[in-house]
């Protein structure tokens, strides 16, 4: 049986979704409970990596297993599992459904602030600057940018370790414009590694004056691999929603 899982976590603690030698991950940390609670060991597909400190309020997993999931197996499961992940519902799949290739869209937002708060420092990067000060235009006008392009080797970290740096960007929006509290929303059929922090972190130097528009689609339009590029913080980023195609 295949079971999809849908949960969420705080990503603050952990390097990330996958499973690492040395440290402790949201995939470790799942399967290990699963274990204790399932009493056989479970090998979870996530639909995607998340950067270390990166955070998920939807997230999508699946599993294989000869078990037959109940709620009272998910409620021992949340207790098994720390305060910084949970699991909030199970879904019998098919066995060709898979929580990474069957998606068609994710979605992520980071979250920024302008003044120190304690209260939001833990899901959204504080970035000191006075609201007034920002191009908001242009930050807009950049982020649309990315709406011509497929090629995005030049946003990518690793671009080597991809098959394809082509994305499709669906939708992006900035919310929160001429506030203290603003983020950036941008979906697509897939992600490359650091993408959406080495955005993020462009459209804050078009914000200060730092670069232009127009630099900002140059360095799209050459699409090479840069030798330099500054990731914004991880802990103002979530993955808040996967897409799959409906049922026939």
């Amino acid at each position: 049986m295949r079971y999809f899982l849908q949960l969420s976590y705080d990503g603050t603690d952990y390097r990330g979704w996958q499973r690492q030698d040395g440290v402790v991950s949201v995939q470790e940390t799942l399967e290990d409970a699963m274990r204790k609670v399932l009493k056989i060991p479970i090998n979870i597909i996530g639909c995607g990596r998340t950067d270390a400190g990166v955070h998920a309020s939807n997230y999508i997993a699946h599993f294989d297993g000869d078990i037959s999931m109940t709620p009272r197996l998910l409620t021992n499961l949340n207790y098994a599992l720390p305060e910084s992940i949970a699991v909030h519902q199970y879904m019998e799949a098919e066995a060709s459904w898979h929580a990474r290739f069957s998606a068609t869209e994710r979605k992520y937002i980071y979250r920024i602030h302008t003044n120190k708060n304690p209260f939001l420092s833990r899901f959204s990067t504080c970035f000191s600057c006075e609201p007034k000060d920002l191009d908001w235009k242009s930050m807009e006008a950049a982020l649309e940018v990315l709406l011509r392009y497929e090629e995005f080797k030049s946003l990518c970290k690793a671009p080597d370790r991809h098959k394809t740096t082509n994305c499709t960007i669906t939708s992006v929006a900035l919310h929160g414009t001429g506030t203290d509290q603003f983020s950036f929303h941008i979906s697509a059929n897939r992600f490359l590694r650091g993408m959406i922090r080495i955005i993020v972190a462009q459209l804050l130097d078009v914000g200060v004056g730092k670069e232009s528009v127009a630099d900002f689609e140059s360095r799209l339009a050459r699409s090479e691999r840069p030798r330099y590029f500054k990731l914004a913080p991880p802990e103002g980023l979530s993955l808040v929603e996967i897409k799959y195609p409906l049922p026939t």
